[in-house]
């Protein structure tokens, strides 16, 4: 893919409260929006986006009963370039802890907790604000032209997904507490815990990249 001029990009709609400032910041970027309601709305896309803010269990079975889910599914592994943002990099998970009894789309080898950090005046729950990633010694594609100290993203989560030797693809840390995934790449499955379309003129660096991936 190129530059994110004249993409159609896919944002699926489960019901989730960022959608406008995602469609914004696509658009900024040059590209040509289609929120994704149905099955058929997934044909003749450059990409597409799972976004954030929500709950696991609702947006997982809306997903199921919209009849999007199948279609995602095979759209994704037949190689359309993916991006999961905070709870839609979740449900490319296996599991949530948020939801213990409802599976995710097991698309990525990955559990999703819930944060517990044992000082609670230090390390908040939810994590919300800005936080600064881990230099990777092998940074993801997403964060090309983005210095280590311009790393700085806004993350609103309750839970988190947490690191695991069977991932293979590049990967990101955050700190809260303890290390958690904040960037993954594997193939072109990409999901970040932040908000990239709320983290300024880096988080559009981001999606700029992950656009011409």
């Amino acid at each position: 893919m190129g530059s994110g001029k004249s993409k159609t990009v896919g944002i699926v709609d489960y019901g989730t409260g960022n959608i406008a400032s995602l469609d914004q910041a696509f658009t900024v970027l040059g590209s040509t929006v289609r929120l994704i309601h149905t099955a058929e709305q997934l044909s003749h896309l450059d990409a597409v986006v799972l976004p954030g803010v929500g709950h696991f269990g609702p947006s997982r079975q809306r997903l199921q009963s919209s009849g999007v889910q199948e279609a995602l599914i095979e759209q994704i592994r037949s190689g359309l370039p993916t991006l999961g943002i905070c709870l839609g990099f979740q449900l490319l998970t296996q599991s949530s802890e948020e939801a213990p009894h409802v599976e995710g789309l097991g698309l990525l080898p990955l559990r999703t907790e819930r944060l517990r950090p044992t000082n609670t005046k230090l390390h908040k729950v939810p994590h919300l604000g800005w936080n600064s990633l881990i230099p990777p010694a092998d940074p993801p594609g997403l964060l090309v032209g983005i210095a280590p100290e311009h790393q700085l993203f806004y993350f609103a989560n309750a839970y988190a997904v947490a690191p695991s030797p069977n991932l293979s693809g590049c990967q990101a840390h955050y700190q809260h507490e303890r290390a958690w995934l904040a960037v993954v790449q594997q193939g072109n499955i990409h999901g970040v815990q932040f908000h990239p379309e709320k983290s300024r003129g880096q988080g559009l660096q981001l999606l700029r990249n992950f656009l011409a991936g």
